[in-house]
């Protein structure tokens, strides 16, 4: 069990006197019962500070001094990659890598979309702003956009899934109608697409995927 659902423990309540011995006790202990990492933290600390940037940032006042604690984003690195997430980036195009305009409406009104509050932690943590994100407006909005980015959306799927397994998730979406019909993958931007088979299953060599079906959505009839 501890092969197929690994785990990380989340040490919460790091910042009491007593907190330290058991931290070292029990990270001395591991692995045990599918956990294989520990990670100290503070929950209460780290949402305070996320919740004080939030403010500063409405404020417009910095925060460049303040050294985030980042135990829980530790603890989340650390259980991603006991067991890393395959990620498909499915297309219309595998010269282009237009993203599927059948997913147009996920990429702007979707509920998993980072807020605004979100995205400010994303970029002063070092990161990007998703894509189609229109920081003047505060807004998602793909008009403003000259045309599609590449690569625009991804799957997350799990590990072992098969090239149909991402077309029944398209399909479940509504981005994908009818039935498979055959599929075209590449490992990166540049490679060349080649056929693969719906059993194929889905990681590096092949996660830009463009699947075609017998029936087409309304989306695919004005391509």
């Amino acid at each position: 069990l501890g092969v197929r659902f690994p785990m990380a423990l989340a040490l919460n309540k790091s910042d009491l006197p007593s907190a330290s011995q058991y931290i070292e006790d029990v990270q001395k202990a591991l692995p045990v019962d599918g956990a294989h990492v520990g990670v100290p933290l503070c929950a209460r600390k780290e949402m305070s500070f996320v919740r004080n940037f939030v403010e500063m940032e409405a404020k417009k006042a910095s925060m460049e001094s303040c050294m985030p604690p980042t135990g829980v984003l530790q603890c989340l690195h650390s259980a991603m990659s006991l067991r890393e997430p395959i990620l498909v980036f499915p297309v219309s195009d595998m010269t282009t890598y237009a993203p599927l305009p059948g997913l147009a409406d996920y990429a702007i009104n979707d509920a998993s979309l980072p807020s605004a509050a979100m995205i400010s932690c994303l970029k002063a943590s070092g990161g990007a702003s998703p894509s189609l994100w229109d920081a003047n407006k505060k807004l998602y909005n793909a008009e403003h956009k000259a045309q599609d980015p590449m690569l625009r959306d991804v799957l997350v799927m799990k590990p072992g899934s098969t090239v149909e397994d991402v077309f029944f998730a398209l399909k479940r979406m509504g981005a994908l109608g009818g039935e498979f019909v055959r599929a075209e993958g590449a490992g990166d931007i540049g490679d060349k697409g080649k056929l693969i088979p719906k059993t194929d299953i889905v990681g590096r060599n092949n996660r830009i995927l463009k699947i075609m079906t017998n029936k087409r959505r309304e989306w695919q009839t004005k391509i």
